[in-house]
């Protein structure tokens, strides 16, 4: 009963298991980019100047002492995309633990959890791929020189491998993601058939 439920309903066994141990590996490996994530858009970008909070992402400040704030929604984005993941994963881990390998949950309750992971998985990968997009694009507007520009002592570009991490592991999150995404769809294939 359990290496039938473990594979979807369709039978299957051992391999079947080890899918299912590497999804819960996959997930643990997009909590950690989610929780690195959260850490560099909340601790290292996000600041204050004269009171007002601004983001490295996108910041921009002349010879005249004007400031621009930046795109503190490039920030906030990881901080959500991230709080989301890392409750997702949670969840669905502890499902998977019960319905899958426990065997608690008769076929068509893994059916649906598999077409639950499918969809979900699909929706948090686009997620981290536009936070990906969103991240990068937004530095890369901030323009190379404006990087440079003391800002209250305290330099842009000594944040630039921060942003690079962020923006790196934005990347790895969107792909993590899409890899749970087809293994959630070759689950449910079994489980249907």
């Amino acid at each position: 009963m359990a290496d039938s439920a473990a594979s979807g309903g369709g039978g299957g066994g051992t391999g079947s298991r080890v899918m299912v141990y590497f999804s819960i590996g996959l997930r643990a490996l997009a909590l950690v980019c989610a929780v690195i994530v959260i850490g560099i858009s909340d601790d290292l970008l996000k600041g204050t100047i004269f009171g007002r909070d601004y983001c490295v992402l996108g910041a921009v400040v002349n010879d005249y002492d004007d400031y621009d704030t930046g795109d503190t929604n490039a920030c906030n984005y990881g901080i959500g995309v991230g709080v989301l993941t890392s409750l997702c994963v949670i969840v669905f881990i502890l499902l998977e633990l019960l319905l899958v390998l426990r065997g608690v949950g008769g076929a068509a309750m893994i059916k649906i959890f598999c077409l639950a992971d499918l969809v979900l998985s699909g929706l948090l990968a686009l997620l981290w791929l536009v936070g990906f997009i969103y991240i990068l694009d937004t530095w890369d507007d901030s323009g190379p020189k404006d990087r440079h520009i003391r800002v209250l002592d305290f330099k842009l570009n000594d944040r630039a491998d921060a942003v690079g991490a962020a923006i790196a592991f934005s990347l790895f999150g969107a792909i993590i993601w899409l890899v749970v995404a087809v293994m959630a769809g070759l689950r449910l294939k079994r489980a249907v058939a």
